[in-house]
């Protein structure tokens, strides 16, 4: 019995073992390309994302002003107030959202990722300025279209 115990396997590595772990590290391999393969359209969809979203910011901006009465810039350019038929809107920053209220209530967020926004007006134009959080800058000018009484 204690012959038993002591005599040991010493043949080493097998080829077929050699083979076997080439087979699961192939299969693995086709896993790391196929992910790279994927990461790329991903990354321009999400390019496409921003893209998409600042121009449907813009788009609720311009629909918002129109027929507009006391329009202000507030709180050193990071905000604007205005009436219109809806009521009372504020459009601001709030954390890293542009939001609007209306009426003092509600929260809708219109554009998001953003680090600072300066609203600039001149006349019957607003210029916005938006730094996003990843250092990029967008920057739009809309018409105020202001009621006439």
């Amino acid at each position: 019995m204690h012959r038993d115990l002591k005599k040991r396997n010493e043949a080493g590595y097998s080829f077929l073992e050699a083979l076997f772990q080439l087979v699961i590290m192939g299969i693995f391999l086709q896993f790391v390309v196929l992910f790279f393969y994927w990461k790329t359209p991903i990354e321009r969809q999400l390019q496409d994302y921003y893209a998409t979203e600042w121009e449907m910011f813009a788009i609720d901006l311009q629909a918002l002003l129109v027929n507009v009465e006391d329009f202000k810039v507030l709180m050193g350019d990071r905000s604007i107030s205005f009436t219109n038929e809806r009521g009372k809107i504020e459009v601001g920053q709030n954390n890293y959202v542009i939001r609007k209220r209306t009426n003092l209530t509600g929260h809708i967020p219109l554009f998001t990722n953003v680090s600072s926004v300066v609203f600039t007006e001149d006349g019957h134009e607003l210029s916005v300025e938006v730094t996003m959080l990843d250092g990029s800058k967008r920057e739009r000018r809309f018409a105020i279209g202001f009621r006439q009484e």
